[in-house]
């Protein structure tokens, strides 16, 4: 009788489709069908439509830096798409005119007293720890190639790596918060994975129509007292015509 019962429940368990053994789970507790919902790719577009509205748009930005903490810099940024910046200098009062144009990955700087243009990297150093790549080349999606490196309840942590030279960083590795695709922190790494800088995305508030990072706190990875902080004093959505992006405007 008891035998007959246990296949009468085998049979019942099986022919409704159940499954009696447990989800595989990661080991951060995460279900692998869950960890495999959705692509770094993905989860890097999604984190990069956080920090931009739209495929143009206007920033006004303040630079602080440890070493100058009362002297703060401003720029006014022009962005269309991720390849076209024009950035004008706002302050200090002494450096402007001294505006930087990005098309691609190739940059050009306006020197006022040589009456001329001169070629600069993304790398390179705009105001403390930010870097001209820093404000102006500001979505990952399509300049890295990502992968999922780990990842917890709350966190994807993601690696990305150039996948065209010229780029600010050749390697990041971002921590995006899951469910808002928030950009929480990051790591610049050189192309061998050594640490250059720490960033932190920060005082998050509303801009054009969704929470959005307004301060992005840079930080020295081998002098941790030498910190910059961005900050976002107004963003909007502008239509601009690809004509504003020429050396000619620079000045």
């Amino acid at each position: 009788m008891l035998h007959r019962l246990a296949r009468c429940l085998v049979i019942v368990v099986v022919g409704a489709g159940l499954s009696l053994v447990s989800p595989v789970a990661t080991s951060d507790g995460v279900p692998e069908a869950q960890a495999a919902e959705i692509s770094a790719a993905e989860i890097v577009r999604k984190a990069d439509e956080v920090r931009n509205p739209d495929e143009s748009y206007f920033l006004r930005v303040e630079v602080q830096t440890s070493e100058h903490p009362d002297r703060p810099s401003e720029f006014e940024v022009s962005l269309l798409g991720n390849d076209k910046t024009l950035i004008k200098t706002v302050k200090p009062s002494r450096d402007r005119g001294r505006n930087m144009l990005m098309r691609g990955t190739e940059m050009w700087a306006y020197i006022p007293n040589l009456k001329r243009a001169v070629r600069v990297s993304l790398s390179q150093r705009l105001v403390g720890q930010a870097a001209n790549g820093d404000i102006s080349r500001m979505r990952w999606s399509g300049d890295y190639d990502a992968v999922i490196e780990s990842q917890t309840e709350r966190h994807w942590t993601l690696l990305l790596t150039a996948n065209k030279t010229g780029l600010t960083y050749a390697k990041l590795r971002v921590v995006v918060a899951k469910g808002t695709y928030h950009p929480e922190k990051a790591e610049y790494l050189t192309a061998t994975g050594r640490l250059l800088k720490k960033a932190e995305f920060a005082a998050y508030r509303e801009l054009c129509g969704r929470q959005r990072p307004t301060e992005i706190r840079i930080q020295d990875g081998v002098r941790p007292d030498e910190r910059a902080v961005i900050k976002v004093l107004a963003m909007e959505v502008r239509k601009f015509p690809a004509s504003l992006f020429v050396p000619e405007n620079l000045e």
